[in-house]
């Protein structure tokens, strides 16, 4: 056996994976349309653990994509351990929770504009390679800036240790 085998193992397990979970998100959407015909606002579906003689091994990572699905598609969604979904399509729920949805957007796309507003600051030392040509040297080439840097950043640490020395004494 060799490792292509053991990885088309793999590539089988979540090919059936994904299969079920069609398959469960299928009869999911019949059993809505058949609790919404008799004019209800919510069903509970609990995940089988065999489905078309085939075991669902990752039991967990299914009903958690159902649930994304699920939420996705615009229902409010509850997930439990044992597998049931509890699904609710109540009109005025539904609304909030777009509205909740849609407020946390906002939010979040104020905040990667408030990130893009700020001033960008550069270290002083290393101004150059933000602003070569606002440094007001004359034409060093970045090697020699950057060898510039260190040895001022080597003095300064020299100068650091000598002064830690003076304090031991």
């Amino acid at each position: 056996m060799n490792v292509q085998e053991v990885l088309q193992i793999g590539k089988e397990r979540k090919l059936r994976t994904k299969e079920i979970i069609k398959r469960i998100a299928e009869n999911i959407h019949k059993k809505i349309k058949y609790y919404a015909g008799l004019k209800r606002e919510s069903c509970v579906y609990t995940v089988p653990t065999i489905i078309n003689d085939n075991i669902v091994y990752e039991y967990e990572t299914v009903v958690k994509d159902l649930f994304k699905i699920l939420d996705q598609e615009g229902y409010i969604v509850s997930a439990y351990t044992d597998g049931r979904l509890d699904i609710c399509w109540n009109e005025q729920l539904v609304e909030q929770k777009v509205k909740t949805d849609a407020y946390i957007i906002n939010q979040q796309e104020r905040k990667l504009k408030n990130v893009t507003r700020k001033a960008k600051k550069v270290d002083e030392r290393f101004a150059f390679l933000a602003n070569p040509l606002k440094t007001g040297r004359k034409e060093l080439t970045v090697d020699e800036q950057l060898d510039a840097q260190v040895e001022k950043i080597l003095r300064e640490k020299s100068r650091e240790q000598k002064k830690m020395a003076k304090n031991i004494k």
